[in-house]
């Protein structure tokens, strides 16, 4: 957990509701909010802290989305199917998706991602799912759909904004 108490700038409600999600990683948690605000640090953070059972090591997966994309379009490449994938991510106990909505995907790409949403929410006591995005709410549903943001914003949600910590002056 030292990464977890390395966390600046965050609000106690905030740490409480991360640090909540750690001890119990069901359901999903989305954070939400501008370009350099620590989500995808405090993602990584949370997806660190969990410890699974040694036989579940390896059900544990993060990635973004331009990275799943591209998995996606390996495996229609290959196998002319996504089934695999699908399966795999859908048996992962904790999913971290970094950086929803920064790229816009193909409609194909985009039920693909509704298909592992609705999966993970099916099974939302059995796993848990973390997801960082820079939109808000209003957009992401104009992006992804009614449906997609109802499930992914099911549980724990955060805003996060504020002034971005990466950009330097040049």
């Amino acid at each position: 957990m030292s990464q977890i108490s390395e966390i600046n700038g965050k609000t106690p409600e905030q740490m409480e509701k991360i640090l909540e999600y750690i001890k119990n990683p069901k359901g999903f948690f989305l954070m939400a909010g501008t370009n350099g605000t620590g989500k995808s640090f405090v993602a990584e953070a949370i997806y660190n802290s969990i410890r699974l059972p040694i036989h579940e090591w390896d059900l544990k997966l993060m990635i973004s989305q331009t990275d799943l994309n591209l998995k996606w379009q390996k495996q229609i490449k290959d196998w002319g199917e996504t089934t695999y994938l699908l399966d795999q991510i859908i048996a992962t106990k904790i999913l971290v998706l970094d950086d929803i909505g920064t790229r816009i995907p193909t409609e194909s790409f985009m039920d693909f991602l509704y298909a592992i949403a609705d999966k993970r929410y099916s099974n939302k006591f059995n796993c848990g799912t973390i997801i960082t995005t820079n939109l808000n709410s209003q957009n992401m549903r104009l992006k992804f759909g009614d449906a997609f943001v109802s499930r992914v914003a099911s549980g724990v949600c955060l805003r996060m904004d504020g002034k971005d910590r990466r950009f330097i002056e040049f």
